[in-house]
């Protein structure tokens, strides 16, 4: 059974340290603006292990995923591209590694005081970057 149940429509209410985040995934200027102002919404359907989940910003996302497997997925920022992912429950956190690519972004979403926090790491070791992306109930 599933440690927290991530179903709903969450609307992004704050980014911790998002500049920093694009600079490091080497976006321009323009593009970290751009990114800046948009308020993605994320529609996550869960059914124990199994997720549905559509990222809307300036680009519509979807994956369809299940925790303990492993799956491919485009990369959100070059659809030419895609990476292999493993998600894996870690206490009552959703962990999704890049096992592609060490390097790209990694994952972590938690419920903390009914808010859900998306916490992504680019990069390892000393030079990784780190983000946060806190979610409410729409």
């Amino acid at each position: 059974m599933a440690p927290i149940n991530l179903t709903g429509v969450w609307k992004l209410l704050k980014s911790e340290n998002l500049d920093a985040f694009l600079k490091a995934m080497n976006l321009n200027f323009a593009v970290r603006k751009l990114a800046a102002s948009a308020s993605p919404v994320l529609e996550i359907t869960q059914d124990g292990d199994n997720f549905h989940v559509i990222t809307k910003g300036l680009k519509t996302n979807e994956s369809k995923f299940t925790v303990g497997e492993e799956f491919t997925d485009k990369n959100p920022l070059n659809d030419k591209t895609t990476s292999t992912y493993m998600p894996v429950w870690e206490g009552n956190t959703l962990k999704v590694d890049n096992k592609s690519n060490p390097e790209s972004i990694h994952i972590i979403r938690e419920l903390i005081d009914d808010q859900m926090v998306q916490t992504q790491t680019i990069g390892t070791g000393d030079k990784a970057i780190t983000m946060k992306r806190i979610f409410g109930r729409k």
